[in-house]
């Protein structure tokens, strides 16, 4: 049988500074939210810039790009409208006349279609916030970390919308809701209450992927589902200042604003 060890006073006053400094020391180190299971040194790093691949992701036509998921499942007057809306298109262009677009009126491309990258996006991130910079028109949308999302009638609606995101393991999840209903994807309207969920990944160290859902109740039959693809880029972006076509300038120099 193993001798018993005896303690002196000196030893057990030592033995209880050392649990009471030990106690001090937890508690000043901060307990990490329940929802990080991955600290920030550990989680992949998506920041840098990215552009769209493969190379030929728009299809034939860059300036009618395809739609990334396939045809979407449109209720049939929103699906009525779009038809009508391609063939006034076709006709405009023929033409040599173009309707109004986005980009012809100097205005941000909004959610989801900032993530198109239709120009290169960069990515900034920390633990509190991940930041998506969009060179056309220095666009900015902010995903906001570990935060609920507010209730829908509480936040006005944005070209981005409002952001809230979280990691699951190596995947940021994103859920955005309150994009304003005058930004239209691929020239498709959307509701009100339209909810995008993304879930952005490295697949390898340079390649991206960003898995979406769009759910609008008012719009789509059926949820549309689609895939981003990126590839990591050393292009810095650049400032990128759209003239506002808007402002028509007379030959005396004298501005108006055109509503047409």
């Amino acid at each position: 049988m193993k001798p018993t060890r005896t303690l002196n006073t000196a030893m057990i006053f030592v033995g209880i500074a050392l649990v009471t400094v030990a106690g001090m020391c937890n508690a000043a180190t901060p307990s990490k939210p329940l929802n990080d299971k991955h600290s920030v040194s550990t989680r992949p790093d998506i920041s840098g810039t990215w552009e769209r691949t493969p190379d030929d992701w728009f299809g034939e036509n860059p300036d009618d790009p395809v739609h990334p998921g396939g045809p979407m499942d449109l209720k049939a007057s929103y699906a009525d409208e779009y038809v009508a809306l391609k063939k006034r298109q076709a006709i405009a262009n023929e033409a040599g006349t173009p309707l109004a677009t986005t980009s012809s009126k100097c205005l941000p491309e909004g959610m989801p279609t900032l993530m198109a990258a239709l120009f290169p996006i960069q990515i900034i991130h920390d633990d509190k916030q991940v930041i998506v910079l969009g060179e056309y028109l220095q666009q900015v949308r902010r995903i906001l970390l570990n935060e609920a999302m507010p209730p829908k009638e509480t936040l006005d609606p944005k070209y981005q919308g409002h952001s809230r995101g979280h990691w699951e393991g190596d995947t940021l999840v994103v859920e955005t809701q309150r994009v304003r209903t005058d930004v239209s994807f691929y020239d498709v309207p959307h509701g009100k209450d339209m909810k995008i969920t993304e879930r952005i990944r490295l697949t390898t160290p340079d390649h991206l992927e960003n898995q979406v859902v769009i759910e609008d109740p008012q719009v789509l039959k059926t949820p549309y589902r689609f895939t981003f693809e990126y590839k990591r880029s050393n292009y810095a972006i650049q400032e990128y200042v759209c003239e506002n076509n808007q402002i028509v300038i007379d030959k005396e120099g004298k501005a108006s604003l055109s509503l047409e």
